[in-house]
């Protein structure tokens, strides 16, 4: 009976896990930003070219025609690639980049990071699928946020150039693993770097303060609506700090407010300040 029990449970538990649905934001063309397993996707249908291999039929060698099954479908995802291409590029510039920026903005007043951008853009980090279904091809292509070939490690931004900060007040310190943040009462938006900060102003989680490799690694944020699975348990370890947002804060409203005296909790261990700098961080919010 015991062991019929834990059988059951396990499946509940699992079935759950697979109910969990990640964090995303769609654009008007339907592209997706999925904040939690960090990746941005578009999809696209071209309707494959009308074979016509009778030269003396009149659309031989017409607009939207091929010779051949072969031709027809390399002219469709030819085609599609070429729209896909313009709406990845497209989502892309339109990311939040922090509480001040979208990507585009930010790449108007940095150059460098407008050099790097359009570099990657040309470089065709994207991965494609492409399906035949009748007479039209459904395609896909999708972009990295994080990883070598990810958005993040072709944007610059400083990173490090801070210690993360220590507080005063006397309490036994304790290590956590990392730090999670439950926004989902509030309507905070998404973006690549949001901050977080006390509510007396005092930066807690920054790009500042962060090490580059991790961010880029593992990304700077992960959203997620849940706290299931293991790639939860991989971005912020086992025994993580749980805190609830009191508001959000900046222009584009991404960045979040805690209490002080839950960020010194937070931030009494080198341990734990430790695993801030490896951004072992995770913002809880609702879809």
């Amino acid at each position: 009976m015991k062991r019929i029990v834990t059988i059951f449970l396990s499946f509940v538990i699992f079935s759950f896990t697979l109910l969990s649905k990640p964090i995303v934001d769609k654009d008007i063309y339907a592209s997706i930003v999925n904040w939690t397993d960090q990746i941005i996707v578009s999809n696209v249908k071209e309707t494959i070219p009308k074979i016509v291999f009778d030269e003396e039929d009149p659309e031989f060698s017409g607009k939207n025609t091929a010779t051949s099954q072969g031709k027809a479908h390399s002219m469709a995802r030819k085609k599609a690639k070429e729209k896909l291409k313009v709406r990845l590029s497209q989502r892309l510039e339109s990311l939040l980049f922090n509480a001040d920026y979208t990507i585009f903005e930010y790449t108007q007043v940095n150059q460098h990071a407008r050099l790097r951008l359009n570099s990657y853009i040309g470089a065709e980090k994207e991965e494609y699928d492409f399906q035949f279904v009748k007479n039209v091809l459904e395609a896909k292509a999708s972009l990295p946020i994080k990883g070598k070939d990810g958005i993040l490690a072709h944007i610059p931004i400083e990173y490090g150039t801070e210690k993360v900060p220590e507080f005063s007040e006397e309490m036994i310190p304790v290590e956590f693993s990392g730090l999670v943040v439950d926004a989902r009462h509030l309507p905070v938006k998404r973006a690549l770097f949001p901050k977080i900060q006390t509510d007396r102003g005092l930066d807690v989680y920054s790009p500042l303060y962060v090490k580059e490799a991790y961010a880029i690694e593992t990304g700077y944020i992960v959203y997620r609506e849940d706290q299931n699975g293991k790639s939860y348990e991989m971005k912020v370890g086992k025994n993580p700090y749980f805190v609830l947002a009191l508001s959000t804060a900046g222009k584009n409203q991404t960045d979040l407010i805690i209490p002080t005296d839950e960020a010194a909790k937070l931030l009494s261990h080198p341990e734990t300040r430790k695993n801030i700098t490896r951004c072992r961080v995770l913002i809880l919010v609702s879809q």
